[in-house]
């Protein structure tokens, strides 16, 4: 049996980066240029609903590795494969928070900038974080990962 010399999560970027850097860069570029997303003030407030969704999510996501006592840092091997709580109904629902909170702030800030910054970021991932994830949840699920 082959023995990994890396953690097991298969970290390209740390996850929460990629998004803080791509919503700080939108944010950014929004209040020097702003481009609406709808020109209204409700925009705003509809934002309020994402935010505490994610929120929420990333602490029921959060609360689940804790149980199963294992590593959320990224940079550090899981010790466990969590499948219970919101990974009952997702696959990765703390990238589904981040992008919920994400989505919220865009509208928050009513910034096309961010919205189109999110896809940016969910293109990012799809090409280098989850391809990564999926040969590393493939090592724990045969037993090779590190101890």
């Amino acid at each position: 049996m082959n023995e990994s010399k890396t953690p097991v999560s298969g970290t390209f970027i740390p996850v929460a980066l990629i998004f803080i850097l791509g919503l700080v860069g939108g944010v950014t570029v929004n209040l020097v240029l702003p481009v609406p997303i709808w020109p209204s003030v409700w925009v705003r407030l509809v934002g309020l609903a994402p935010l505490a969704v994610g929120a929420l999510l990333f602490a029921w996501a959060r609360s689940a590795f804790r149980h199963h006592q294992t590593s959320l840092m990224p940079w550090s091997p899981s010790t466990a494969l969590v499948q219970d709580g919101p990974y009952s109904f997702s696959r990765n629902p703390i990238y589904l928070a981040f992008c919920t909170v994400y989505l919220g702030v865009s509208l928050v800030f009513n910034s096309g900038y961010v919205l189109v910054m999110l896809l940016v970021v969910l293109v990012l991932f799809d090409r280098t974080q989850i391809p990564r994830e999926e040969i590393s949840e493939g090592q724990v699920r045969r037993g090779i990962h590190n101890v």
